[in-house]
């Protein structure tokens, strides 16, 4: 499929994008791709941002909003699009130079056939004639910390406040509920930690249907992977006006970073792949080799979400606020209204995130934790027997049980699979992989008749 990205009105598909779907990107009236970031950067003073950095936030939204608007079920496999993309950039010679790392790295992140290709433009999305009356002030921030609201961020915010810095929490805004969470617990750190500053910015971003000569392209895709590529990007550019030498970190801890599938039937799955170690060191290849400088952090690669939560969970902060956090891949399903839900967001407690984070606080007081499904019990089961609901449930429980039956060689070759790692990662994996699934056995022990039906 052809895919051509649009910054100016007048800009037409050349003859190698025949027939091409047009995603148009632009600040001032209609637009197929948008995003409120470009306020936020005025906000902060910038009347534009550094062209290479502009770039590469208009890189990812392009593929976010691909990823978002090409629906997986028009090509032959339903799964393996093939995508033909031409982007413009005002930088047309650095990113050229890594069109083919691009490519490799679009590929392991998506499980699609990607070929970019950029042209030059010099149109500027970011610039702006005059300064906004409105002042956002992230003055005595030293690093940018990505600020989902989930439990590993949390704790992830914690341990830099904590150690003297202070945080810019960072934020995608895909449910005002949920920004309200974020903007709380921020207000609650500057409490706790008055010596320090947690400043808090969100952004937004979508796309509608893209269009040809034929039309308005039909569908949409749920699995979209870009998503978090965009959240890091968008991210390095707040880092960017702070300083160009100024840190991201990304916390999220290594059992979900390296992204195992569940089961054998699950090789496809929809979970992001952004903070896998294969994932960021191609990404921080290409940073280098177009002069981007800020380090990218993970603190976390190393840690089960259980060992993240313990080593900050006798802090203050931590106690007031981690029942308020949000790990859950569907907080907003309105889809369980029929079941007499009605708050929102909400972790669920039975799907694959919900579980990992109730294994993780098992050393934690929980009175205080709010599920829809507080308990996964054998009669949990059976009462939704013939519902999607249990899917992540059992594929969680096949993946313990698949544990209980392999040996740590099997166990390195699923790693292996998930990316190229060196044998250092490997053990260092090994030992995750296996600590996280022994929390997910003490999890599930304290029914005694799902321990039995599950064979621990």
């Amino acid at each position: 499929m052809n895919i051509w990205i649009n910054k100016n009105s007048s800009d037409l598909p050349d003859k190698n994008f025949d027939n091409a779907y047009i995603f148009s990107l632009n600040r001032k009236g209609y637009s197929t791709i948008f995003t409120n970031l470009s306020d936020t950067w005025l906000r902060l003073g910038a009347l534009s941002i550094e062209s290479i950095y502009e770039d590469l936030f208009i890189i990812a939204l392009s593929i976010f909003a691909i990823d978002k608007r090409i629906s997986r079920s028009k090509f032959k496999d339903c799964w393996t699009r093939e995508l033909k993309v031409s982007i413009p950039v005002i930088e047309f010679d650095k990113w050229t130079s890594i069109a083919k790392k691009w490519n490799e790295l679009l590929c392991f992140l998506t499980g699609d056939i990607w070929e970019l290709s950029f042209r030059k433009t010099n149109n500027i999305y970011s610039l702006r004639t005059k300064h906004s009356r409105i002042k956002l002030d992230i003055n005595g921030c030293n690093s940018v910390c990505l600020f989902s609201g989930g439990l590993d961020s949390f704790c992830g915010a914690i341990k830099l406040l904590e150690q003297g810095d202070s945080p810019c929490l960072f934020g995608h805004n895909e449910y005002p509920k949920l920004r309200k969470k974020q903007n709380d617990l921020a207000a609650m750190f500057r409490e706790e930690y008055k010596e320090q500053t947690a400043k808090f910015l969100s952004f937004t971003a979508n796309s509608r249907a893209p269009e040809n000569s034929q039309g308005k392209l039909t569908g949409s895709e749920n699995t979209s992977r870009g998503r978090s590529l965009l959240f890091l990007c968008a991210a390095l550019t707040i880092a960017n006006i702070i300083g160009n030498d100024m840190p991201v970190y990304i916390p999220e801890n290594g059992f979900i970073g390296l992204n195992i599938p569940l089961t054998d039937s699950r090789k496809g799955s929809c979970s992001t792949r952004t903070t896998h170690p294969y994932f960021l060191k191609c990404f921080k290849l290409i940073l280098e080799n177009v002069g981007i400088k800020n380090p990218i952090l993970n603190p976390f690669a190393f840690f089960t979400k259980r060992e993240i939560v313990d080593s900050v969970k006798n802090t203050i902060a931590f106690k007031r606020g981690f029942a308020d956090t949000i790990s859950c891949s569907h907080p907003c399903n309105r889809g369980l209204n029929k079941y007499g839900v009605r708050e929102y967001p909400l972790n669920c407690g039975y799907c694959y995130p919900c579980l990992i984070r109730k294994s993780s606080l098992l050393d934690v007081d929980t009175s205080s934790e709010r599920y829809w499904m507080k308990d996964i019990s054998l009669k949990f089961f059976n009462d939704f027997s013939n519902s999607d609901i249990i899917n992540d449930s059992i594929a969680v429980i096949n993946s313990v049980y698949r544990y209980r039956h392999i040996t740590d060689d099997e166990i390195r070759r699923l790693i292996r699979c998930t990316g190229n790692l060196s044998t250092e990662e490997i053990n260092e994996f090994l030992r995750v992989y296996k600590k996280t699934m022994e929390d997910l056995v003490e999890l599930f022990a304290n029914d005694s008749r799902l321990k039995r039906y599950i064979g621990l």
